[in-house]
């Protein structure tokens, strides 16, 4: 996330929380070492489970390795430098397709949406023919294969002829936008948030699109993903770090002191933007089954597939079995 907070007790508050990660103080407890992102939202779950010592409760020590990006979270994972990190289940269905035994459990159904300005004729996806239309994460970007796949189902139009497209970043769209010289954009819920924050308004959001297209339940993409050999081998604490996990948000969505302890890792200082992401985040708490995940995701890949081709879906036709791990939800 970007965001306009002073950049040094920004960095002092996160070297501070990632050295109070790696502390530990829970004696001979065995380490889960977590990849944590500067600005990403797992290490606001991460700062719950520390305060609140649900790691020591759950009989594990969180240890908080950095990361620069998302690919350096896999790069971690696959050199055995963290044994979870939060990436989507698309990637670990094509890691075990080709012989990697990787595993996901949810993390987080939120997900991204349209933005428009606030005053913008612009309500449906039908309103976006002939507009110009900034797309965050590329021609391959799954929201955007989603909205295009709802586009067709609901209003008969394919986005990709029917707007004029920019591919983009988001802060680079986002100012795009800002500046007038795009009509709407998708992008990823933290910066929909931002852009809310800034007066612009949510015209069509993601998670509406998946529910048109007949998606069952909270479309999760992102999750916790590790070793399958190394969780059998710790189960004990691949479950715990899971429930410790789980508890952490469910103090986040009841609690609103936890938010302002969060607030520091959050790059929030404005109040609109801070309800807004923690209403957002909120909205993407939501813990499936296995079982669930696993029908939810076998239609995403093929409207991934009919929408992208075998790129899209990274070459698979079907997803192997043994993606998505059982988790114990608690009561």
């Amino acid at each position: 996330m970007n965001g306009s907070g002073p950049p040094i007790a920004r960095r002092a508050w996160l070297l501070t929380a990632l050295a109070a990660l790696a502390g530990g103080g829970a004696g001979a407890l065995p380490a889960v070492r977590l990849g944590v992102l500067q600005y990403g939202t797992v290490q606001w779950v991460a700062d719950v489970m520390r305060r609140h010592a649900l790691d020591a409760a759950h009989g594990f020590r969180l240890e908080g390795v950095r990361l620069a990006n998302n690919e350096a979270g896999r790069v971690a994972l696959m050199a055995g430098a963290a044994d979870v990190v939060v990436s989507d289940w698309t990637m670990v269905a094509t890691q075990r397709a080709a012989g990697n035994r990787l595993s996901f459990a949810p993390f987080s159904s939120a997900l991204g949406a349209i933005m428009v300005p606030a005053e913008a004729p612009l309500h449906t996806l039908a309103d976006l023919r002939g507009r110009s239309l900034g797309v965050a994460g590329g021609p391959l970007d799954k929201s955007w294969l989603l909205v295009r796949a709802a586009a067709a189902a609901t209003a008969g139009i394919d986005l990709a002829a029917a707007a004029h497209l920019a591919y983009g970043t988001p802060p680079l769209l986002g100012a795009k936008l800002r500046q007038g010289e795009l009509d709407a954009v998708l992008t990823f819920w933290t910066f929909a948030a931002r852009l809310e924050a800034a007066g612009y308004r949510q015209m069509v959001g993601v998670a509406e699109c998946a529910a048109a297209l007949g998606l069952p339940g909270p479309l999760g993409l992102v999750g916790f993903v590790f070793h399958e050999e190394w969780a059998l081998r710790n189960r004990p604490v691949a479950d715990g770090f899971l429930a410790a996990a789980e508890a952490a948000e469910r103090r986040l969505a009841d609690d609103d002191t936890e938010w302002q302890a969060i607030r520091p890792l959050m790059d929030a200082p404005e109040e609109a933007l801070f309800n807004s992401l923690r209403r957002r985040f909120r909205d993407g708490i939501a813990h499936p089954t296995a079982e669930q995940e696993q029908q939810t995701a076998a239609k995403v890949l093929a409207i991934l597939g009919q929408q992208g081709g075998r790129a899209a879906t990274g070459g698979l036709a079907e997803l192997p079995p043994g993606v998505f791990w059982p988790v114990a939800h608690a009561a």
